[in-house]
């Protein structure tokens, strides 16, 4: 009976996550677009499919299951099941094709000035992503790497000490999506949109980005886990070819072409 309240909770909670926060479909132009530039945390891209079923340990072994990539996007592909009934097999087939190209070169990396720090010093945290086939790319620096549980780093009492570097595929830096927050005094984010983050699987040429932040420790000392979350797409790159917009196959609600890849974790001691 508990599992049954459970999967009622889980379904109402993914109507409204997509219902108000419709930017989820990594790869939907309009993202680039619309106006949620603050904190994040990846329980907010409940359409999205894991990468890994040891991304939610706390839920039932069934739904865990039916979460991860293979099954929740790569069998509907092969069955042509929800989003995709209305595709034709050649194209669910050609859309396979390039998603397990994708996620096969898609990969994130976490990594750290130290291992330990001060109560209140200075860590630098520096994440670096390849693939996602666009047009962004998503970072979120995270606790855990827990989908449906994992919190921005502040929540474990770090503090974002200034605004995070970015560096684009081009090897430049980009400011684009910080510039979009009204508040220019409060930029020191946990989430970060990359753009024009754009790979070509049949080409097999796959972006890369690269998010620097800069940390003071919490002032308790004990032993601080610090993950990346990595919000990328698998499918159309550019939905914007003829000039209008045009949902990428399967259209963008509740479509699980969107992944969630979480970094290595990385235990940082505070002492």
């Amino acid at each position: 009976m508990r599992q049954v309240f459970y999967g009622m909770a889980v379904a109402s909670l993914g109507l409204a996550v997509v219902v108000t926060f419709p930017h989820a479909a990594w790869g939907w132009p309009a993202f680039q677009r619309l106006p949620y530039v603050s904190d994040g945390v990846p329980n907010c891209v409940l359409c999205h499919s894991s990468v890994s079923e040891s991304y939610h340990p706390e839920v039932p072994e069934a739904f865990s299951k039916s979460q991860v990539y293979t099954n929740k996007h790569y069998k509907a592909l092969e069955e042509g099941l929800g989003a995709f009934k209305l595709i034709e097999p050649e194209q669910r087939k050609q859309l396979l094709e390039q998603a397990k190209k994708v996620d096969q070169n898609s990969s994130v990396k976490l990594e750290t000035s130290a291992t330990t720090v001060a109560p209140g010093g200075n860590l630098t945290v520096t994440v670096t992503t390849k693939g996602g086939i666009g047009p962004v790319v998503g970072i979120m620096l995270v606790d855990e790497p827990l989908r449906f549980q994992a919190r921005p780093v502040q929540g474990a009492g770090w503090f974002i000490a200034s605004a995070p570097e970015v560096i684009g595929p081009d090897g430049k830096p980009q400011s684009q999506w910080l510039d979009r927050r009204l508040n220019k005094q409060q930029t020191n984010l946990n989430f970060i949109v990359v753009y024009d983050n754009i790979s070509d699987p049949a080409k097999d040429m796959y972006a890369t980005a690269r998010v620097t932040y800069v940390l003071k420790a919490p002032p308790v000392p004990g032993e601080y886990p610090l993950s990346a979350a990595f919000l990328y797409g698998t499918a159309e790159a550019n939905e914007m070819k003829s000039g209008k917009y045009e949902d990428p196959p399967g259209g963008t609600l509740g479509n699980p072409s969107g992944r969630i890849q979480f970094s290595n974790t990385v235990k940082v001691r505070v002492q």
